[in-house]
C-alpha cells in the first residue's frame, strides 16, 4: 500500500524559511481518502478540494479489491472516511461498509448511473476494453470476449488479477455474462497460462504498459488507460468487444462510522461538480456521469446489458473460483 500525503503536509512540518512548525489541522478539518485511481486523476482533484475548502486531505492508494478488504478489516474502527474509486459491482457487493448519502447534485446525474439505495455515488463511466499492439498484431486482432479464449493468445494476454483490480473483476463478470457455458472463467484462466498480474501498484496502467512494450500483444484494461496510452503515441490500439463492453460506473462512498463524514460528503459534492467532471473527461479520458456532460461520438461503443446486481451478488463466488485456480496452478 503506497501512502501519499497531500502537499499541505509538508507545510505542517516546516513553515517557510524560519522552520517553525505550523499547528496540525483541527480534527474537523481533516479527510482520509482511500483510492484506486491513478495519481494523475486524484492528485489535482484533491489539491483543488483542499484549496476550496481548507480541509486537509490524506490519501492512501491501492487496488479496489485490496482497499475493500482493508475497509472490512477496519470496520470496527474506521481509519478512512471516503472510498474514491471502484466499480459499481464491487461497491455494491460490499455496501454494508458504507453510509448511504444522496448528494444535492444527484439530480444532475444520468438516472441510470445512480445507486438505488444511495450506498455509493457514481463518479465516471469506465468501460472495460480489449487492447492490442498493432506492431505485433498486424492481422486478426481480437474482436471480443470470445477472442480471449482462442488458443492463439495462450500466454500472450496482459490481465490484472481480479483479486487486485476492480476493472479486471468487471471484465470477468462481463465475460461470464456475455458468453455461454459455465466454464468461461476457467477457460480464460487457462489461456492466461499463469501470467495474471497481481503484485503491482499501477494495476490498470500496467496492462497497457505490457501491451505497448510487447511483453504481451493483447490485454484487457479500462478505457481511460487505453486511450491515454494511444494518445501518448504508444503501440496500443483499442477494441470495444463485439458482444458489448461492461461499463458500470465507478463510484465514491462514505465509510460507515467514519470520523469525518461531513467532509467526505463535501468531497462527493465537489466531485460531481462541473469543474471536477470536466477535468476527468478532458485530462483523464473518463466519461462523465452528469447529464449535461454526457460524451458524444460513442458509435464504436456497444454496451453489454451488464447486470450490476448479478455481478455484485456473484463477486465472492467468482473470486473464490479464481483463487482456487491460482492455488491449483
Amino acid at each position: 500500500m503506497k501512502r501519499l500525503t497531500a502537499l499541505l503536509l509538508s507545510c505542517l512540518l516546516l513553515a517557510g524559511c524560519g522552520g517553525e512548525a505550523l499547528p496540525a489541522p483541527a480534527e474537523e478539518d481533516r479527510l482520509v481518502i482511500y483510492t484506486s485511481h491513478p495519481q494523475s486523476l486524484y492528485a489535482p482533484l484533491v489539491r483543488e478540494f483542499e484549496e476550496r475548502t481548507g480541509i486537509w486531505v490524506q490519501v492512501e492508494t491501492g487496488g479496489t479489491a485490496a482497499l475493500l478488504d482493508r475497509l472490512e478489516a477496519e470496520r470496527d474502527a474506521p481509519a478512512c472516511d471516503l472510498l474514491f474509486g471502484g466499480g459499481a459491482d464491487s461497491l455494491t457487493a460490499r455496501k454494508e461498509l458504507f453510509a448511504p448519502y444522496v448528494s444535492p447534485l444527484a439530480g444532475e446525474v444520468e438516472p441510470g448511473y445512480l445507486c438505488p439505495d444511495g450506498s455509493w455515488t457514481p463518479f465516471s463511466i469506465l468501460p472495460v476494453v480489449l487492447i492490442y499492439n498493432p506492431v505485433l498484431v498486424r492481422v486478426n486482432p481480437p474482436e471480443g470476449w470470445e477472442s480471449l479464449l482462442d488458443p492463439v493468445w495462450r500466454g500472450r494476454i496482459a490481465f490484472a488479477s481480479p483479486t487486485v483490480s476492480g476493472a479486471s473483476y468487471t471484465a470477468l463478470a462481463s465475460m461470464v455474462q456475455a458468453l455461454p457455458g459455465e466454464d468461461v472463467l476457467e477457460a480464460f484462466y487457462r489461456n492466461l497460462d499463469g501470467r495474471a498480474l497481481s503484485d503491482i501498484t499501477r494495476v490498470v496502467e500496467a496492462v497497457a504498459d505490457a501491451v505497448a512494450e510487447g511483453s504481451c500483444p493483447v490485454g484487457v484494461t479500462a478505457e481511460s488507460a487505453a486511450l491515454a496510452a494511444a494518445e501518448a503515441g504508444r503501440d496500443v490500439a483499442l477494441v470495444y468487444p463485439r458482444e458489448g463492453a461492461g461499463a458500470p460506473p465507478d463510484g465514491m462512498a462514505v465509510i460507515r462510522g467514519c470520523a469525518h463524514e461531513d467532509n467526505a460528503r463535501r468531497f462527493i459534492d465537489f466531485a460531481l461538480g462541473l469543474d471536477a467532471q470536466r477535468y476527468a473527461r478532458r485530462e483523464c479520458q473518463r466519461r462523465p456521469v452528469r447529464q449535461d456532460l454526457l460524451a458524444e461520438g460513442e458509435e464504436d461503443l456497444i454496451l453489454l446489458d451488464y447486470d450490476v446486481e448479478q455481478a455484485a451478488a456473484g463477486r465472492e463466488a467468482l473470486l473464490a473460483r479464481w483463487r482456487a485456480l491460482e492455488e491449483a496452478s
